[in-house]
């Protein structure tokens, strides 16, 4: 279930909002949905308690009901700072999408900054950076990395595992909870608080080397970011990032709201680049399974 973390302005809503969660902590759906229901009679622009009663409504197999109540909270919240339309994608709903809205991923990472590291690597055996810091060193040997970017960098997990292979590092995140935690390792030159496409656009000095690691993971297609890397980085630079992997064409959207990557789309991408190498792997897991995906190694021409 999403976290819940604003207050409605009315303290019975609330009351009853806290005595949901406790019911839903329980599995008595029916009950936790019916105290969200008499909460939204006393406070009915309150969109977190909406958008919750919804996914418990879906929790409990009502399909109608969950969509009706996702299109209500997205008249509440048209950012969709909780991820709707990805719920409504998974019921059937809504048409598929190409990304994640920027502000659901924002709050996503913006609540989960303090602990992140850990659940990541303890709970999800997170490897990526290690794997990534492996492919890149096989790729370029001693060859010197003179600036780098990491794109969503988070709390820096992937920046640690860059140390000592890059003369200087820059990092760019849409959470700032995320970069203040990043900003602790005294590992980047630059942190930059944005999306993207904007941290790679018009850079004086380009790039030897960018880097994602889970970072695609929250959009669909990422074809202008990869056309956006490849302006960025010098003649010869190096794109290095993961994905999950997806069989057949193109990318989907899967009920984890996570979204994965063809083979087959990986390389219709990637064809502006030069000696590319998608090799399967697995960079954590869920549900103690491993989450098939891709780490993928593309050079610009020299």
């Amino acid at each position: 279930m999403t976290a819940i973390s604003e207050s409605s302005g009315n303290p019975t809503a609330d009351k009853r909002f806290e005595l949901a969660q406790m019911f839903i902590e329980r599995r008595d759906l029916e009950a936790a949905a019916d105290l969200m229901r008499q909460a939204l009679e006393l406070a009915p622009e309150w969109a977190e308690c909406r958008f919750t009663l919804a996914e418990t409504l879906m929790l409990m197999g009502h399909k109608d009901e969950a969509i009706t109540a996702f299109q209500a909270y997205l008249r509440l919240d048209p950012a969709d700072s909780m991820g709707a339309h990805a719920k409504l994608v998974i019921l059937g709903a809504a048409p598929s999408t190409a990304e994640l809205p920027p502000a659901y991923v924002e709050r996503l990472f913006d609540q989960y900054a303090t602990g992140f590291e850990k659940a990541l690597t303890e709970r999800l055996r997170y490897t990526a950076p290690q794997q990534l810091r492996e492919s890149i060193k096989a790729r370029r040997g001693k060859t010197p990395l003179a600036r780098a970017l990491d794109l969503g960098c988070g709390t820096g997990l992937m920046g640690a595992a860059l140390h000592g292979m890059v003369g200087s590092l820059d990092g760019v995140d849409l959470s700032a909870p995320m970069l203040a935690e990043a900003r602790r390792k005294n590992i980047y030159a630059n942190l930059i608080h944005g999306d993207m496409r904007t941290a790679m656009a018009g850079k004086l000095t380009h790039y030897d080397l960018i880097v994602a690691a889970d970072v695609f993971v929250y959009v669909g297609d990422i074809a202008p970011i990869i056309i956006a890397a490849f302006e960025a980085l010098t003649p010869g630079g190096l794109l290095a990032f993961t994905v999950q992997a997806l069989s057949g064409d193109g990318y989907g959207l899967g009920e984890d709201q996570r979204f994965s990557h063809s083979e087959a789309y990986l390389n219709s991408v990637l064809a502006a680049f030069c000696n590319v190498e998608i090799t399967p792997g697995s960079f954590r897991r869920d549900r103690a399974r491993d989450v098939p995906g891709f780490l993928v190694l593309a050079e610009t021409p020299a």
